[in-house]
């Protein structure tokens, strides 16, 4: 019964970290890209690295030890939904038409 838990609690931890190590790169990648202007290759698979984020973030908010890192990790797949949207929306009102 413990090793079941034991077992339980590795793999939510696996899944907390994966989640917000996806979110940080994705956004150094999206800083190193604002600022140099530089556009890079693995800034086209954005939705896939958010996807990941979102995804392992909830096996971590439902296990009591990594509840924390979880929510992490979706606060930060959601702040760069939230970033991409809002720098779309202030873009299509500065120039509304290509």
């Amino acid at each position: 019964m413990e090793l079941g838990k034991l077992k339980q609690a590795k793999l939510s931890a696996i899944a907390a970290w994966i989640s917000i190590v996806s979110g940080l790169f994705i956004l150094l990648l999206f800083n190193i890209d604002m600022l140099t202007n530089y556009s890079m290759v693995l800034l086209d698979y954005f939705i896939i690295f958010i996807g990941i984020g979102f995804i392992f973030s909830w096996p971590a908010i439902f296990s009591k030890n990594t509840r924390l890192l979880g929510f992490w990790g979706l606060g930060i797949s959601l702040f760069l939904l939230l970033f991409i949207f809002v720098s779309f929306v202030l873009g299509w009102m500065i120039f509304p038409f290509p």
